[in-house]
């Protein structure tokens, strides 16, 4: 293997660990929160079987904030979840408080890109599909406002 292979291998290898890097350390070092899903069809012809979830999320956006800007959202320790609080900076978390990074869609509708979709066998879809309005979203967090969505179960 020639110099320039080896370290076409090495920046393919580390930009790997990189990607990973980030769902692992959420994964394992963040704080668990429940949050309340919206009823949706987890079947596309074109992407196969999966759920693009929404959250039954309620809470009050701050006046600065316009269509699609960066809000970080509070949820208490309930399950599931409920938003206690918005802000457009990083929040101090009090106990038994986590938070999620969202997107602003209008007033009082915030949106979690990072947590819209979880991908399922056809099995686990078609029980979606009857189930979804009486389940949540069990998302991992840190004190960054990162999460990952590892599970769906019931409420």
């Amino acid at each position: 293997m020639t110099r320039r292979h080896a370290i076409a291998v090495a920046i393919a290898l580390v930009s790997i660990v990189v990607s990973l890097a980030q769902p692992l350390w959420i994964r394992t070092t963040g704080d668990e929160v429940a949050l309340a899903l919206q009823p949706v069809d987890p079947l596309s012809l074109f992407r196969g079987n999966y759920v693009d979830l929404t959250y039954d999320i309620a809470v009050d956006i701050p006046d600065e904030l316009d269509w699609d800007d960066l809000v970080y959202v509070v949820f208490d320790d309930a399950r599931p979840a409920n938003a206690v609080r918005t802000s457009a900076e990083r929040p101090a978390l009090g106990p038994g408080e986590t938070c999620v990074r969202g997107k602003t869609r209008g007033r009082g509708n915030v949106e979690l890109p990072e947590l819209e979709q979880f991908f399922v066998t056809p099995t686990e879809g078609r029980r979606l599909e009857r189930d979804l309005d009486n389940m949540v979203g069990v998302v991992k967090t840190t004190g960054n406002c990162r999460a990952i969505l590892i599970r769906i179960e019931p409420t």
